[in-house]
């Protein structure tokens, strides 16, 4: 059985002119990329889709520029959302400008479905589906976004805090704060969201 070569591996290649290597990555890593961008775009209600397309092509087309990049300093996922993370902003401050209206947390496509995990049987695949489409929902409804970023980075990436401060570029006690508070207002949602589907709490 063959063994996945690792980014760092990959980068290397793409150094060398390896498309092949540039298709590898993209597959393994743009979903993510894209997803986490979905979220802290997510002010932008219907835009947030294609702006958060706009970021992934973005990151990996700098990827593709400039692989050396990455130092290795820190984990490749991590400094690959920090990538995102800051295109991101400045796509939010972007369509800030654009339309000089206070900047909400309502109105999204919900997409959620896409992401969910399969499951052995209807019912459980079922149950998947609505808990991840409710998490989804309800991490875009958090009205501060650092809240949101920081239980995306631990909820749905499993980062731990070391990882999600250096994202964050705050000390590991405030991402402590960010999760709790995040936590609570995500807790309420989830009751609330799971009690409308018929799902258990």
């Amino acid at each position: 059985m063959s063994v996945s070569p690792s980014p760092q591996e990959l980068l290397a290649a793409i150094q060398a002119g390896d498309e092949e290597a540039m298709a590898m990555l993209w597959r393994a890593w743009a979903g993510k990329v894209q997803l986490f961008a979905r979220l802290q775009l997510a002010p932008c209600g219907p835009e947030a889709e294609p702006l958060s397309q706009e970021v992934a092509v973005d990151v990996f087309h700098d990827l593709w520029r400039e692989p050396a990049r990455f130092d290795g300093r820190v984990a490749f996922g991590t400094w690959l959302l920090t990538l995102a993370r800051n295109k991101s902003i400045d796509r939010l401050r972007q369509w800030g400008a654009r339309h000089r209206r206070e900047i909400t947390g309502e109105g999204f496509d919900d997409a959620a479905e896409r992401h969910a995990d399969e499951a052995p049987g209807p019912a459980e695949q079922l149950d998947a589906v609505q808990r991840r489409t409710g998490l989804l929902s309800c991490l875009r409804r958090l009205r501060n976004g650092l809240q949101r970023e920081a239980l995306m980075l631990w909820a749905l990436e499993d980062l731990p805090l070391a990882e999600i401060a250096r994202i964050q570029q705050c000390p590991e006690n405030t991402v402590k704060t960010r999760l709790f508070h995040g936590r609570s207002h995500l807790r309420l949602c989830m009751e609330r969201w799971l009690g409308l589907q018929g799902g258990r709490p």
